[in-house]
C-alpha cells in the first residue's frame, strides 16, 4: 500500500503531514524506524490490555517525509476496525484523539477542513 499526501479515517477528520515535520520529533513521540527506513508509531487504545492484544492507532511515515499512513488497527495488525462504530467507542475514541491531538500539537500531522 502507497503512502498518502492525506489520509481520512472512518468516522472522523482528514489529515496531512506538517510541513514543518522532523525526524528528531518523530524519535521523541516514540516512533521505530524500520530497515527500509519507514518510521511507525503503535499506540494501544485500550490500555489495560498489552500492545499486542489491543486495538491500535498506526502511523507509518515514509523515509522522505512526504506520504503518511494512519488507521486504527485490530490486535496483531490484522484488520481496520472502526472505533467509531465499536461497542467501546467512547473510550477508544478518548484515547485515539489524546494521541492525534499530540501528533498535532507536536508539528507532526495537520487537520484538513474541508
Amino acid at each position: 500500500m502507497a503512502f498518502d499526501k492525506t489520509v481520512t479515517i472512518p468516522g472522523d477528520k482528514t489529515y496531512k503531514l506538517s510541513n514543518n515535520i522532523k525526524k528528531y520529533t518523530l524519535g521523541d513521540l516514540g516512533f521505530i524506524t524500520n530497515k527500509a527506513g519507514v518510521h511507525i508509531l503503535h499506540r494501544a487504545l485500550e490500555p489495560e490490555k498489552a500492545l499486542d492484544n489491543a486495538i491500535q492507532l498506526k502511523v507509518s511515515i515514509n523515509q522522505e517525509l512526504t506520504g503518511f499512513k494512519m488507521s486504527t488497527v485490530s490486535a496483531g495488525d490484522v484488520v481496520r476496525v472502526d472505533i467509531f462504530k465499536n461497542n467501546n467507542a467512547a473510550e477508544l475514541v478518548k484515547l485515539y484523539y489524546f494521541f492525534v491531538n499530540e501528533l498535532i500539537e507536536r508539528g507532526v500531522l495537520e487537520e484538513i477542513n474541508e
